[in-house]
Formats: structure tokens, sequence, C-alpha cells
């Protein structure tokens, strides 16, 4: 296994998809950062820097590492096939389960590494901003790198049983954009419009009736975007009290925010673990050739 890591994880470093993504990320955050700071945004609280944070780092960093992590294991077995090299490396003493094990592993590491990176700037920004840096934010910041890492490691998982499905790389890319236009962009749309049309587009609409009608719509029809289970559980992680006009914000850590949500959180584990039993089961039994 540590033979397929160390092979994988070096070329996931070298591919141009990952600091490409990385790239516009970066020039996405930065712009976005000088724009709050000119404006004279000051942040004075940690429930207030984790609140930019969410919004940045689960907003465009998990898009686009999200996009980088279904390309990246959906190329991960067909254009090894194509180019002859897994043929090379299954010549070695090394079992199927070990090489798909460590390449897995691998592409984790890799996406780890890029959460990391995102969540650094993303600290980095908030503090400019003048926010403070305590152990609250860092802990924080964590718990949130880790609720990402669980949705990016599923899509990794999708990813790769598009790979042992579709022999070729240059289809299996296209498949998996198709999925995640239709799957992360059209279906969201469409379950808030039914939230929308349940509860808003009635006689006596009712705006916190929507928001539970959302979050409960989100759990029961779109269990498949890991994305969204985040968003259920952090929208716990602060409460809003008072009237509208003058409401009253209170930051409760996203660790409550995990604990009030366990059947999400089970979902972005329970179907990662799916996603892996069967591309694992694909892999071992596949034509290599």
């Amino acid at each position: 296994m540590f033979w397929g890591f160390e092979l994988e994880f070096k070329q996931s470093l070298r591919t141009k998809k990952l600091w490409v993504i990385l790239g516009v990320m970066m020039l996405l955050y930065v712009p976005g950062f000088y724009l709050q700071k000119s404006s004279g945004r000051e942040i004075e609280t940690v429930g207030e820097a984790i609140s930019a944070l969410i919004n940045s780092i689960n907003g465009l960093g998990a898009f686009f590492i999200g996009i980088l992590a279904i390309l990246i294991g959906a190329t991960a077995i067909n254009s090894e096939i194509e180019k002859g090299t897994l043929r090379v490396a299954m010549s070695k003493p090394i079992k199927r389960l070990g090489y798909i094990g460590g390449k897995f592993l691998a592409h984790t590491v890799v996406l780890l590494l890029a959460l990391l990176l995102t969540t650094v700037i993303g600290i980095i920004g908030v503090a400019w901003l003048g926010a403070p840096i305590t152990g609250k934010l860092v802990t924080d910041s964590l718990l949130l790198n880790g609720l990402l890492l669980l949705a990016m490691i599923q899509l990794v998982a999708l990813g790769y049983i598009i790979s042992t499905t579709v022999k070729s790389s240059s289809t299996a890319l296209g498949v998996a954009l198709v999925i995640m236009f239709v799957v992360f962009m059209i279906m969201p749309a469409i379950v808030q419009f039914m939230a929308a049309k349940d509860t808003l587009l009635t006689e006596n609409p009712d705006f916190e009736a929507y928001q539970e009608k959302v979050k409960d719509y989100q759990t029961k029809y779109l269990f498949y975007v890991p994305t969204t289970q985040i968003d259920v559980i952090l929208s716990d992680a602060t409460v809003v009290r008072g009237d509208i006009g003058r409401p009253e914000i209170e930051y409760l850590g996203i660790g409550h925010a995990i604990r009030e949500n366990p059947v999400n959180l089970g979902i972005l584990l329970g179907l990662t673990l799916v996603y892996l039993g069967i591309t694992f089961y694909r892999f071992l039994r596949m034509d290599l050739r």
C-alpha cells in the first residue's frame, strides 16, 4: 500500500489540475478579502470570523475542490489502463487491494493539503479584517476542514466508480462534469423551489417554515450531495433570535452544529463507505488490460 501511496502522491502533486484550480481559488479569495477591507468592514468576534470562513471556504473553496476531487477520481484508474502503467504496477509484488488503497489514501492527503491551504488563506484574511486569533477559531476551522474533507473523500470515491465503469478517461471527465452540473447545481435548485412552493408561494408565506422545509428536503432528497449535507450541518452553527428588523445572532460553534445533526453526518460517512465498497469490488474484479 505504501508503494501505491508514494507513487500516486507524487503524481497528484505534479498534476496541472491541482495547481490550476488552487490558483483560481487564490485569485478569488484575495480580492474578496480586499473588497471587504476597502468597504470598512471589521470582524470583531470569533463567530463573525468563522461565519466569514464558512462563507468563503464552504462556498468557493468547496466548489472548486469538489470539482478537483471528482476529476481526480474519474481518471484514477482508466487513465493508467490507457497508458499501460497499471499493468506495470501490477507486475510488482503488490496486491490489487493494496494498490487501490494506497492510491485512494494519496488522493485524500492531497485534498487535505488543498483544504489546509485554503483555510490558512482564510484565517490570514479574517485576521487582516480584525478577527481575534483564538483557540476557538483554530478548533472550529479544523472541524470545518474535517467536514469538507469527508465531502471531498466522498466525491473522490464517486469519481473512482466512474473511472472503473467508463474505460475512456476523456469520456469519464465529461461524465464527471455532467454529474457535478446536474447533481450539485440543478437538483439543489429544484429542491429549494419545492420548499418555497410549500411555504412561501402560499396565501400565508412563512419564511421560518421555509428554512425548516429546505433543511428537511435537503436531508431527504439531496443525501447524495455531500456539500449540501455540510450546509445543513453548518446551518445550526448560529442561531438567530429577536425581531426580523433587529435580529440577535448568537454563534454556537461547529461542534454544536455537528452534535445537532447526527443524521447528516451519518449520511456523509455512510455513503462514502458505500462508494468505496463499490469501487474496491469493481477494481478487484475488473479486466486491467
